[in-house]
C-alpha cells in the first residue's frame, strides 16, 4: 500500500512540475505544489522505514 502512494505523490508531483508550465492561473503555486509533492514522495518510505526499526517506547 505504501508503494502505491509513494507511485502516486511521485507521478502527480511530476505532472504538476510539467503542469506549471502551461497553467495561465498561478503556474509558480502549481510548480511548488509539484515540487512539495516529489518531496513528500520521497519522505513517506524514509519515515515508514525509520518507524519500523525504532523500538516501542522510543518515539
Amino acid at each position: 500500500m505504501l508503494f502505491v502512494l509513494y507511485g502516486l505523490l511521485l507521478i502527480g508531483g511530476m505532472w504538476l512540475v510539467g503542469a506549471a508550465f502551461a497553467s495561465p492561473i498561478l503556474p509558480g503555486l502549481v510548480f511548488v505544489a509539484g515540487v512539495l509533492c516529489i518531496t513528500l514522495a520521497v519522505a513517506v518510505p524514509i519515515a515508514a522505514q525509520r518507524a519500523d526499526s525504532d523500538p516501542p517506547g522510543q518515539r
